[in-house]
């Protein structure tokens, strides 16, 4: 666990920027078994110093549910967002889910997921094709954006080199221009050819 958490805070991080502007580093425990003497079912942990009780950092961040402790809930925690998750997380039959899940339409698209994965393997198959086909296309736009972009700075370049050569620039001054201009238009054979 450490070395995921380790990866997430340096993946943030960009060189000469200050610490604090990293984003928080969040680790979330599902736990189906007690692991804290506390009866609550939700747990937050920071870095703190043990002997003065003081806070060294919020940036990084244990959340822990322990799906045991659901059923001692008080009435006042049960109206609250994150048990209803929690109880939609510790379901153990379909009709619980639906149940835990009726009203809330975050949680009802979440039953639907569910159902699409639980479903046999080659509708889970299907489902799945789908999903990377979604991925595939999305990369593809990427992709297409990219090379557009590049091609598109390729021909800003070759209409810039064409302009000059109409105002009777010889090759080897459009290629110091270029060098001044850092624009890089023409290789060094050509530069010197």
């Amino acid at each position: 666990m450490a070395e995921k958490l380790k990866n997430k805070v340096t993946d943030g991080f960009q060189k000469g920027h200050p610490y604090g502007e990293l984003p928080p580093c969040i680790h979330v425990g599902i736990l189906n078994f007690n692991q804290m003497i506390s009866p609550n079912y939700y747990h937050k942990f920071c870095l703190m110093d043990e002997k003065t009780k003081e806070i060294y950092s919020r940036k990084f961040q244990f959340h822990m549910i322990e799906l045991k402790k659901l059923k001692y809930v008080k009435e006042k925690q049960k109206k609250k967002p994150l048990y209803r998750w929690a109880k939609l997380i510790a379901a153990q039959t379909w009709e619980e889910l639906e149940q835990e899940s009726k009203g809330n339409k975050y949680m009802e698209r979440a039953l639907e997921e569910m159902i699409k994965i639980s479903q046999d393997e080659r509708e889970r198959y299907l489902y799945l094709r789908e999903e990377m086909a979604e991925s595939d296309r999305a990369s593809q736009i990427q992709s297409a954006q990219r090379i557009g972009r590049k091609e598109g700075e390729i021909l800003k370049l070759i209409s810039l080199v064409q302009k000059k050569i109409l105002k009777n620039k010889t090759l080897p001054q459009i290629a110091e221009e270029s060098e001044v201009n850092n624009l890089g238009l023409i290789e060094p054979s050509v530069r010197h050819g």
